[in-house]
């Protein structure tokens, strides 16, 4: 068997062009298809809440007894901060939240970028759920924080969750990107398993390789119906 070369590879792949995009293409369209049809469409709604802590509210209730201006010092930004990361999981479990999320839906609590605010995120079948839930979890955070912490404060960010107007997942595009490249792949590969297996020495260069000798002519056969062949 002879040697097969990167320019092998490419000739191969030139000489099943054709193959190669249909392949790809039509595995990229089923694949958009596929998940434009047959996927459930899950929708996301956002809402904030912003987490409040004074750490040196002592001092600072004096101070405005005083009459003095009262400032937010940087250890009650890094405290209302620590306190955020707290109640991120006090409220995805607590029963008071637990009661306000419909069965089916997933809520993400986390911070934004390591501060004290909040990103309260609803995914679900139904997008006016979903800001529905995401609002209803929003409004209720101030009174569940205020049973489980003191000296702090939890209050609604920004505005109220909006009902989304696209469904966040599935991303077809992202699915006939990936079913493009595997038909790429594909096509690819049974391309140059074609080549491969199939023994006919067909370009002049063949013999060369396989015998090592050069070839100085070709002989026509003008019998053969259709067109010419070279023998």
């Amino acid at each position: 068997m002879r040697d097969i070369t990167i320019n092998d590879i490419l000739k191969m792949i030139l000489a099943h062009i054709k193959l190669i995009v249909i392949v790809s293409v039509v595995a990229a369209l089923g694949a958009y298809i596929y998940a434009d049809n047959f996927i459930p469409k899950k929708y996301s709604a956002k809402s904030m809440i912003c987490i409040k802590y004074d750490a040196n509210k002592n001092t600072d209730d004096a101070s405005a007894d005083s009459g003095e201006s009262v400032k937010v010092g940087a250890s009650s930004i890094t405290a209302s901060t620590s306190l955020a990361n707290n109640c991120s999981v006090i409220f995805r479990h607590s029963e008071e939240m637990l009661d306000i999320i419909p069965g089916g839906y997933d809520v993400t609590i986390s911070s934004v970028s390591e501060s004290n605010v909040l990103s309260i995120t609803v995914t679900g079948s139904d997008g006016q759920v979903c800001a529905d839930t995401a609002n209803a979890i929003r409004n209720a955070a101030p009174e569940v924080f205020t049973k489980y912490y003191t000296g702090g404060e939890a209050v609604p960010f920004g505005r109220a969750a909006s009902v989304p107007g696209a469904h966040s997942s599935p991303d077809e595009t992202r699915y006939a990107l990936f079913g493009f490249i595997g038909g790429l792949v594909l096509s690819v590969l049974i391309s140059i398993i074609i080549e491969v297996v199939d023994t006919t020495i067909k370009p002049d260069d063949d013999l060369y390789k396989i015998y090592d000798v050069p070839v100085f002519g070709e002989i026509i056969d003008f019998e053969v119906e259709g067109g010419a062949k070279k023998k």
